[in-house]
């Protein structure tokens, strides 16, 4: 390829790169929808707003103080009376049934029950073994 060639692609390609740059602001411009609150306050709107009607207000803010109040007096009066209720008996000891002993045969070995079996290192590992080699 020439150089005349390969000027004549570049210039090509950026002319396309600019044309297609135009056409997507073109398209934009186009799609775009003005709101026209862009230049407008942000308090614009108010004197379409109703007026405010301040003693209501202040008798909203005086009945939800009230009903505020009523809650915390009644939760006053349930915690007063869960108080006041009598102190439930404590339940009697109970006495474990009495165990005959009628002098079986138990070797007080300790071996396969309870915590510890086949634990080693206090003689009592739950093998024969005792480590001699006879």
């Amino acid at each position: 390829m020439s150089r005349r060639t390969t000027v004549t692609w570049t210039l090509i390609a950026l002319v396309g790169l600019v044309v297609a740059g135009g056409v997507s602001m073109g398209v934009r411009a186009l799609t775009t929808e003005d709101v026209g609150l862009t230049s407008e306050p942000i308090t614009a709107g108010e004197e379409l707003a109703p007026p405010v009607d301040r003693a209501k207000q202040r008798a909203r803010a005086r009945e939800q103080r009230r009903r505020q109040a009523a809650r915390r007096a009644a939760a006053r009066r349930r915690a007063a009376a869960r108080e006041a209720q009598a102190p439930t008996p404590e339940p009697a000891p109970v006495t474990p049934p009495a165990v005959a002993d009628d002098g079986g045969e138990d070797d007080d070995s300790g071996r396969g029950r309870g915590r510890g079996r086949g634990r080693g290192g206090d003689g009592d590992s739950g093998s024969d073994d005792s480590g001699d080699d006879d």
